[in-house]
């Protein structure tokens, strides 16, 4: 059977081809590129494949999209309709990370594993004995919606101080352009250019990295005092600042967790295409 799985995020949508149990073909596209199911449908034209799996970046239920922060042109769509030719699988794609960690990343074998993926926004998913936790409404797992200050930013949900509004990149970056400019530094402009400036040496950069952590460091002990996992895996772009952000990023989860005498587990991901091989996973189980 050929698979084509599409993990659509807020910026970048990740695609990969799997023919039989070989992930063939993979690519990348600016989500600006595909504005809505026109052009989704044109784009995804140019594959020969028999089944579409789509990891959507917001809240899907029964394939209907209730809510995407990031992109708002898909929200109301039921896109099991729009695409059931193709015998379509519609999850959210933080799920989707999770569920590939799970069956054949660092996950495996754990009873109780959650994803966070740190990206354009914050996405989150929860497998327990190796089924995901969906909630009443299919919409459990909205991590980066968990507000860690009520004093906080608004957010793109209508909310106030999400974990998104803190470490989301849209979020994050803005606000750290501020800091940049005010201390007379030319500001970077987006997370990988931040990461470059630490690693080059830049104090503030640095900083900005210890301050990521720290914020994700409440996000990570409040999941822990939920649900006591396993392990949690992190995933999505900024991960690739881990080494930037463990340090300060540990010592918070210390300070505030409530079982501080056990270990939280916490792994950058171990795969490079870890929403595609949950949505290959997901072709082959329904």
């Amino acid at each position: 059977m050929k698979v084509l799985v599409v993990d659509f995020g807020g910026t970048r949508v990740k695609w990969g081809l799997f023919v039989n149990e070989d992930l063939e073909r993979k690519g990348t596209i600016g989500s600006r590129y595909i504005q809505n199911v026109k052009d989704f449908r044109s784009f995804i034209s140019q594959f020969n494949f028999e089944r579409l799996v789509l990891g959507f970046a917001g809240m899907v239920n029964d394939g209907i999209v209730i809510h995407a922060p990031n992109l708002p042109r898909w929200e109301g769509l039921n896109l099991y309709d729009e695409f059931k030719e193709y015998f379509p699988i519609i999850e959210n794609d933080a799920n989707l990370f999770i569920l590939g960690e799970y069956h054949f990343g660092v996950a495996k074998n754990h009873k109780v594993a959650v994803g966070i993926t740190l990206g354009t926004g914050v996405g989150g998913g929860i497998v327990i004995n190796g089924k995901l936790l969906r909630g009443k409404n299919g919409l459990a797992g909205e991590l980066g919606h968990i507000c860690i200050d009520i004093n906080g930013p608004p957010c793109n949900c209508g909310s106030y101080g999400c974990a998104e509004s803190f470490l989301g990149e849209v979020y994050f970056i803005e606000r750290v352009g501020r800091i940049f400019v005010r201390e007379g530094e030319s500001p970077p402009s987006d997370m990988k250019m931040l990461r470059e400036k630490a690693l080059m040496g830049s104090s503030l950069a640095k900083r900005m990295w210890d301050e990521y952590g720290k914020y994700l460091g409440i996000l990570i002990a409040n999941i822990s005092s939920v649900f006591d996992p396993n392990v949690i895996v992190l995933g999505g772009g900024v991960s690739n600042a881990y080494d930037l952000f463990k340090k300060s990023m540990f010592e918070e989860i210390k300070r505030r967790k409530v079982a501080y005498r056990y270990e939280t587990v916490v792994l950058k991901s171990s795969l490079e295409d870890s929403a595609l091989y949950g949505g290959f996973y997901l072709a082959n189980l329904l």
